[in-house]
């Protein structure tokens, strides 16, 4: 996914190319549901790569097992062939396109919409979110994002082709968290919008 271009179709509308804070929550909401917390993104052509990195892992869960055949349902044969293939020789990573994280935000957002609840600040999901909007904020184009339980790698190409790297503690993003809430309740006050 070279220009983190997602193509639309009729039924599927498209993401905001430029908006990793939405492309990356549908992704943490996957690995939540997945009980996923040591994991590698990269994007590709297609969408997103997703690594399991869980350590001494010795097989598949049996959700992971329903999840794995639900995604390869929808993926093209080639596609769910080379997942196959990885997950065969004990490495657990598999494809996102476009329409399974647009499915995911919407499975998201009538979870959010449902229960009515403050979001976690620990979930991958809200740590992948913040760390979205960082890039956003940078007008970065993310080469890779490494998450083990305490800590958030993120390396990213700038404009004008500079490569940069970060690192990002889970304090330090809910501290950031923070900062975008309140920028956010406060853009709602100020349009009389709910937060």
């Amino acid at each position: 996914m070279a220009d983190k271009r997602l193509t639309a179709t009729p039924e599927q509308p498209v993401f905001d190319e430029r908006n990793y804070a939405m492309l990356l929550r549908p992704i943490g909401q996957m690995l939540d549901k997945l009980r996923i917390d040591s994991f590698e993104v990269r994007p590709d052509e297609d969408g997103f790569v997703i690594r399991d990195k869980t350590r001494n892992r010795a097989q598949l869960t049996p959700r992971e097992r329903a999840f794995l055949a639900e995604l390869q349902g929808s993926h093209t044969a080639s596609m769910a062939r080379a997942d196959a293939l990885r997950l065969a020789a004990g490495v657990f990573e598999w494809h996102l396109t476009s329409v399974d994280i647009e499915r995911f935000e919407r499975e998201g957002r009538e979870r959010r919409r449902v229960g009515d609840q403050t979001p976690d600040s620990d979930s991958v999901a809200h740590v992948l979110r913040v760390v979205g909007n960082i890039l956003d904020q940078k007008g970065g184009q993310m080469a890779s994002l490494l998450k083990d339980e305490k800590v958030v790698a993120v390396e990213y190409d700038l404009p004008g082709g500079r490569m940069a790297a970060e690192e990002y503690d889970v304090p330090m993003l809910y501290d950031f968290w923070v900062r975008m809430y309140m920028k956010r309740t406060a853009r709602s006050a100020d349009a009389g919008l709910p937060s």
